[in-house]
């Protein structure tokens, strides 16, 4: 076995503790309350209705952006003991980075679909509608998701970089959920990909800014931590 998938097999051994896959069981609670919250604001007039047709489409979005609110200050948690070992000297930077980006990355990406199949199909969902829509997205926001969470890491280590990841986070969402725009040039568009979902070309733009985003960060994470390490 080479160095490089040793490592990844660490990492993915020490990312599958029971303290980095609890939080994602909060998930299904996250779902009903926001269904509850949503219901309120359609009631009283705050958020239009969501039309039958698109009801499937926006529930695995919901699910989606749920679970990524949970994992990137988790990520973030994750990233800041990663990187302790670098500091430390005991790895180098360039295989243990790589390493711990992609096991993370698997594990969001894993935790998006099973949340999406475990929770939307006992709720009548079809499995082609979920599986139709929700990988090659989930995969873009799963990616930009463990790039924020590094760069953050990278610049403040521990709660303040959970808590900087999730302000990121939050900036990226609510905006386009709100129907604000912001520059793509400042923030990754995930508020525009949950609500733009007539044009399938227009949503694989928004798809290729959030993986531009998310190169951007990944490149920006690892020159900080080289320099901080060196």
């Amino acid at each position: 076995m080479s160095n490089s998938s040793f490592q990844i097999l660490r990492s993915l051994k020490t990312v599958l503790h029971l303290k980095w896959l609890a939080p994602f069981l909060t998930v299904p609670v996250l779902f009903i309350a926001s269904m509850l919250v949503e219901s309120w604001l359609q009631e009283s007039g705050m958020i239009p209705y969501v039309p039958v047709g698109k009801r499937s489409i926006f529930s695995i979005w919901r699910i989606v952006m749920l679970t990524a609110m949970v994992a990137i200050p988790l990520t973030t948690l994750f990233f800041s003991e990663a990187w302790k070992k670098l500091n430390a000297g005991e790895v180098k930077l360039s295989g243990y980075f790589f390493a711990t980006v992609l096991s993370a990355f698997i594990l969001t990406a894993t935790a998006m679909v099973l949340s999406s199949v475990g929770i939307l199909a006992p709720l009548g969902v079809s499995p082609e509608s979920i599986s139709s829509f929700l990988f090659a997205r989930c995969l873009f926001v799963a990616l930009w998701v463990v790039a924020a969470a590094a760069l953050c890491s990278s610049i403040s280590s521990s709660a303040g970089g959970a808590a900087l990841a999730f302000g990121l986070f939050s900036l990226s969402l609510l905006p386009g959920l709100s129907g604000s725009s912001v520059s793509w040039w400042f923030i990754a568009p995930l508020g525009e990909m949950v609500t733009h979902v007539d044009s399938l070309r227009y949503d694989w733009n928004l798809s290729l800014v959030v993986a531009a985003h998310s190169v951007v960060y990944f490149a920006l994470s690892f020159l900080v931590l080289k320099k901080a390490t060196h």
